[in-house]
């Protein structure tokens, strides 16, 4: 009898993986990419037709469960990311679950703190972070409301982070569920569009072509592998090319709408040097407050360069996921080294007048694939403020780059 029970449960259990998905049938192994990089394609997500759907009746099937019980939605004073939703326990250690059945992709410590990486049989992945310990290894299979990570105390709060992604790309939750963890009765299409955004739009049953126009999210993919170490040169040299960047076409768009956290590189300075200058030959926007102020990394990313570079003095850089880097010089200190991940807003050096200058001030600079541009294609320098425009960047065949706005 309890062999036959046994065989019974081993044949359930074969059923429930061969049952699991069409689309991630081989999805229970991951290369050593997947497990390491939080935002990357999901292979063949887009081969049957380039577009794939979510409707109510998937994610029902594939059991969904809100993250945390008893768990209340908040927005805190040091939220870090704009996208998913900060949910908090009730006390430390609070088991965290799986929003729905899938495959562990990744389980590693990244920038949101140590993060589990969920891959659906509907083709989303689910994001849960910030937790004191986690409960599952990659190519575990768990169910819904199976537990995977235990909730960790920070600023006298209990929370985990929770987001949802498409092909990579952050999707607040909001976009399937209620702040109350109810699933809404809406259907998804996701697609890339020619530009390579990964573009999403509710559709009404029966039809993936009727929109529905309370509801369009676009988001442009990372376009930047941060977690690849530096080479000797990326760590010696300021004007380098960006690995990858231009690998499967000569442009990129970058919807600064969408870029996420930011940050002013110099609050309260104002410009006394702008981008070309008199002489046209000037690479950067010179930046000035008062003598140590802390300059500020733009976005988040990973420092590639952090010493002295010439008559820019004492220089940091910054490599960004969007396919930027940002570049500060001038500095009295470097606060950071090479290799360290940074947040945006976080003080990366402070004000002085090291190299060629004549007082003391930030020469900021943005540069693509290692050449400089305009920095006032992204920040609107009078107000400090981020523009609200789409950049196409285009590689020319001597090698520069020009930039153009919608």
């Amino acid at each position: 009898m309890a062999k036959r029970i046994v065989i019974l449960c081993m044949g359930l259990l074969l059923a429930l993986f061969l049952s699991f998905t069409e689309r991630n049938r081989d999805r229970v192994s991951f290369s050593r990419t997947e497990r390491r990089m939080l935002h990357i394609p999901t292979p063949g997500l887009f081969d049957g037709g380039g577009y794939f759907t979510v409707t109510p009746d998937d994610l029902k099937r594939d059991g969904w469960c809100f993250p945390v019980r008893d768990g209340v939605l908040f927005t805190p004073e040091f939220r870090h990311q704009p996208v998913g939703w900060y949910i908090m326990s009730a006390e430390e250690g609070h088991e965290v679950r799986s929003a729905m059945e899938g495959v562990v992709r990744l389980v590693r410590k990244t920038d949101l703190g140590r993060t589990v990486v969920v891959l659906h049989p509907n083709g989303l992945e689910t994001v849960y972070a910030h937790h004191d310990r986690t409960l599952v290894k990659s190519g575990d299979y768990v169910a819904a409301g199976q537990p995977i990570a235990l909730a960790e105390a920070d600023h006298g709060v209990v929370y985990t982070y929770f987001t949802l992604m498409a092909d990579g790309v952050a999707l607040s939750p909001d976009v399937i569920a209620d702040s109350s963890g109810r699933l809404k009765p809406v259907s998804l299409k996701f697609w890339r569009d020619a530009d390579g955004a990964v573009r999403a739009t509710y559709f009404s049953a029966g039809t993936v072509e009727e929109r529905n126009p309370d509801f369009e999210w676009e988001h442009g993919p990372e376009l930047v592998d941060l977690d690849r170490p530096f080479t000797a040169m990326e760590r010696q040299h300021v004007g380098v090319a960006t690995p990858g960047l231009f690998e499967n076409a000569q442009t990129f768009t970058l919807d600064l709408s969408r870029a996420g956290k930011w940050c002013y590189p110099l609050p309260g300075a104002k410009v006394i040097s702008p981008y070309g200058g008199k002489r046209k030959n000037h690479t950067g926007t010179d930046l000035k407050t008062r003598p140590n102020d802390k300059i500020r990394a733009v976005f988040d990313g990973v420092v590639r360069f952090s010493g002295k570079y010439s008559a820019y003095g004492n220089m940091v850089v910054v490599r960004h996921a969007n396919g930027l880097e940002t570049c500060y010089s001038h500095n009295a200190r470097n606060l950071v080294k090479s290799g360290e991940r940074v947040k945006a807003g976080e003080p990366i050096a402070t004000v002085g007048r090291t190299g060629r200058a004549t007082t003391e001030h930030c020469h900021f600079e943005v540069r693509v694939n290692g050449v400089p541009f305009n920095s006032d294609y992204v920040f609107d320098h009078s107000r400090h403020a981020l523009r609200d425009v789409r950049l196409t960047f285009r590689r020319k065949s001597n090698g520069s780059i020009s930039v153009k706005t919608d």
